[in-house]
């Protein structure tokens, strides 16, 4: 009897020190969040903590901003061009990598993998001197162009998450009914692989939006990107509010993507496909 109540005395103990844990991690990623957050709605003149009054102003401020609100656009626009592209390209890749195995499989996954293994500044560095060379490097493509590589390692591994759950038994029946290879894909594969397509569409516009390194190496006066306008600033003025205001703009466009994904991917789903 009391090695049954040590035990659950044990079970206990380890679940509140689980939880303690948790807790702690959760209150160690959201306070640079909530700092930044708070930092923004002070009344002064410069970031303080805790902030000297509450105020909207510093937001307001954004709009009267041209040279954010050009960096903001342009931030958005090759976001959702890189991420469209990166799903694109993660499909054909994923489908590829599926249905035709070969000893190479590992080979090629590993090369379009590559850019997440290796350190972003070096990427900007190559990105820099290749483009340079082929004549687009300070141009709005050669920005875009590097996005897309960096955004579809995400899309590719998520899709082809999404690939190894559908049953090729499926596709196979519509192909004895008479589809089209690309007609049973379009009608069978790809409604069932929707959900990881929609994650990795997600994933890589927030790698894309939030990207400094790459947008640092490539940007021009007339390519600067909201992370490179910030990053900036700091260097003038690292106690604007402003830039704490533009901050936590930018943490909320990314709760707005990640609410997003959740409400149109089944998380549960997710996690089961990537624990196979």
């Amino acid at each position: 009897m009391s090695h049954h109540a040590d035990g659950n005395m044990l079970e206990k103990a380890k679940r509140g020190a689980l939880a303690a844990y948790v807790l702690l991690l959760a209150i160690f990623l959201a306070a640079p969040i909530v700092a930044i957050t708070l930092g923004s709605l002070t009344a002064s003149n410069y970031v303080s903590f805790p902030p000297q009054g509450l105020t909207l102003k510093w937001y307001g401020a954004i709009f009267s901003q041209p040279v954010y609100l050009r960096a903001l656009l342009l931030s958005l626009v090759i976001a959702c061009l890189s991420a469209t592209a990166a799903i694109v390209i993660g499909v054909l890749v994923a489908l590829a990598l599926h249905r035709y195995p070969t000893r190479l499989n590992v080979l090629l996954q590993g090369f379009v993998l590559t850019p997440v293994m290796l350190p972003s500044i070096f990427i900007g560095l190559a990105f820099l001197i290749s483009y340079t060379r082929m004549g687009f490097g300070g141009s709005a493509f050669g920005l875009f162009a590097a996005h897309v590589v960096v955004a579809t390692p995400f899309a590719v591994s998520l899709i082809l998450l999404g690939v190894r759950g559908v049953n090729p038994v499926l596709e196979m029946a519509a192909r004895s009914l008479g589809a089209s290879p690309w007609r049973a894909r379009r009608l069978i594969t790809l409604p069932l692989i929707a959900w990881s397509m929609a994650a990795g569409w997600s994933f890589a516009f927030m790698m894309s939006f939030g990207s400094l390194e790459i947008s640092l190496f490539l940007n021009t006066p007339k390519t600067v990107t909201l992370p490179v306008a910030i990053y900036t600033a700091l260097e003038w003025s690292p106690l604007d509010p402003m830039l704490t205001a533009i901050s936590s703009g930018l943490v909320i466009v990314t709760l707005i993507v990640l609410l997003l994904l959740v409400r149109t991917v089944k998380i549960d789903q997710l996690m089961k496909r990537g624990g196979q």
